[in-house]
Order: structure tokens, then sequence, then C-alpha cells
């Protein structure tokens, strides 16, 4: 408990000494980025033009992997409330996707999108089995 001149100390500057729970400021909504090219959707955590130069590179070698159609490549931002499910059709160009692949914790996101989890770029660089563990889930996508 704080004592009565610390108490009036902080309510001369502004400074609320309780909140009301009802109006909690701490938001549920996230940015979902994305990155699609060919017909291959990738949803990361933070965008894209922010990774290395060895995560583009391993990105572009995962997405080259399953040999899409060759499309040119777009990204951008997706605002997601774990309220809401997370609806694929609000990404562009979702009519003829072979693989939507989530390189972030999707702990919020449904399972009935077919998403296949994949560990971030980042700790694929630095542990190699990890991406033996991909493949061996993309390796089906291949053929199809």
């Amino acid at each position: 408990m704080l004592s009565n001149k610390s108490q009036y100390i902080l309510s001369k500057i502004g400074i609320p000494l309780y909140v009301d729970a009802k109006k909690s400021s701490v938001s549920d909504e996230i940015n979902i980025y994305f990155f699609q090219k060919d017909n291959i959707l990738t949803l990361h955590a933070n965008s894209v033009d922010e990774y290395s130069e060895k995560e583009i590179k391993l990105l572009e070698a995962i997405i080259a992997a399953i040999h899409g159609t060759k499309q040119s490549a777009s990204q951008g931002a997706v605002l997601f409330s774990s309220a809401d499910p997370l609806d694929i059709s609000s990404f562009q160009n979702t009519s003829n996707l072979k693989a939507t692949l989530v390189f972030f914790n999707s702990d919020n996101l449904s399972e009935d999108l077919n998403l296949i989890i994949s560990p971030s770029l980042e700790a694929m660089l630095s542990n190699a089995s990890l991406k033996k563990d991909l493949w061996s889930k993309l390796k089906p996508l291949q053929s199809a």
C-alpha cells in the first residue's frame, strides 16, 4: 500500500492508482503478416522485410521446393483477433492455394484451416534437423 503522500503525488501527475478491470487496455488483436508467392501462402509474426538475407533465402527455397505456379509475390498484413476465426480468404489470391505455412506460434489459429506449422526461419537456420521435419510435411505437396 502506498503512503498518503505518494498517492497524492501520483494523482497530481496524472497516474491513476486503480484501473477499471472492464476497460482493460490489453488487446487480443495482433497483426499477421503474409507473404504469398506462386500458390503458397506463408504467415509470419513479423514482416518479411525485417528478415535477414539468410532467412529470406530460406523462405524462397521452401516455396521453390513445392513448385507452385509462377506468379508474382505479394505481401501485407491482416489484423487478427483471437475472438474471431482467421479467414484465409482475407488474404490476396487464395482461390488456388496449394499450401499455407505458418512461421510463428499459432495457438490462436483455427485447426480446421489445414495449416502447415513450421518452426521459425531463424530456428531452422540454427538447427538443420528442423528443416528435415518441415520437409517431411512438404514432400507430399511436391507431387500435388
